[in-house]
């Protein structure tokens, strides 16, 4: 009888404990937010006549 409530009583805690985990709020929104990079639109200098995309260089590796 006390092996049993002693293995009710693991069981219990195990069950609350894998509950509270599961339930508590992810935090990728708050991780993401540190590699977020705002670009300032009125610092990017375009010329009058636009852009001439024979001059645009691509990278080999992007």
């Amino acid at each position: 009888m006390n092996i049993k409530k002693v293995t009710l009583g693991f069981a219990l805690a195990a069950c609350i404990s894998l509950m509270s985990f599961s339930c508590t709020p992810s935090s990728t929104a708050e991780d993401d937010s540190l590699y977020e990079q705002n670009i300032d639109i009125l610092k990017i200098k375009v010329p009058a006549n636009g852009i001439d995309i024979l001059k645009v260089k691509v990278p080999k590796n992007g």
